[in-house]
């Protein structure tokens, strides 16, 4: 019975010790750590037959202010990185394809190359909530009347990025997105936040790597569209 009462006991303070770290994770937020999206694409491959080589995965690194978020296709060949450092205020749109590397920084208040398909996005928040991996995030209904799309997002302001929508078409939501619509580059998908790990990030990582060529927008439009 002495036994019981100590397993029983133990299984207690675990709960309220794992109880406690959340609400406190709850009340001051992460400001560093990894991210990782599930990507579902909205077209069928019958109608965009690129979709099969295209990523499953978005991954984003953030820390304070700088966040920067890279995806990878077709078994590596190439590899979309963007990255808003706290810095600057430029939106930097990285593309290394095979052995090219190219880089573009945006200029004035462009943002990231390739996601302006939904600039002219109306969001509109109300009261609704629901937990995406213990977070407990917030809803918007958007609309962008150009495409003839209504679509919901959620975003948790349990994150604590600064600006974390800036250089995109959700500049104004104030919470990092945790399930979202999105087009780039003329591909509409679906993302979904998967896994949230709190942990140090190093600040070089939101610094332009050596050996990226500077090219000017109208030239990676061209790759880009040349890819797709």
């Amino acid at each position: 019975m002495r036994k019981l009462s100590k397993i029983a006991i133990n299984i207690i303070i675990t709960i309220l010790i794992f109880q406690s770290c959340h609400l406190n994770m709850g009340e001051s937020g992460i400001s560093e750590g990894t991210m990782k999206y599930d990507i579902t694409y909205l077209e069928d491959e019958s109608e965009n037959p690129i979709i099969s080589l295209m990523p499953s995965q978005l991954d984003m690194s953030f820390k304070n202010s700088s966040v920067i978020m890279e995806v990878e296709g077709w078994m590596g060949i190439f590899k979309s990185t963007f990255i808003k450092n706290e810095q600057n205020s430029e939106a930097i749109t990285l593309l290394k394809m095979m052995n090219k590397k190219y880089c573009y920084r945006s200029v004035g208040s462009q943002g990231f190359l390739g996601f302006s398909a939904y600039n002219n996005a109306k969001i509109v928040f109300d009261d609704e909530t629901k937990e995406i991996l213990d977070f407990l995030c917030k809803h918007a209904k958007v609309t962008v009347s150009d495409k003839n799309l209504l679509f919901d997002i959620y975003y948790t302001d349990e994150i604590k990025i600064d600006k974390p929508n800036e250089f995109t078409p959700f500049e104004e939501v104030p919470g990092v997105l945790m399930e979202f619509q999105i087009e780039i580059n003329g591909i509409p998908m679906y993302l979904i936040a998967s896994e949230v790990i709190e942990t140090d990030i190093p600040d070089n990582i939101f610094q332009v790597p050596n050996g990226f060529e500077d090219v000017k927008r109208e030239e990676l439009d061209k790759i880009f569209s040349s890819i797709i």
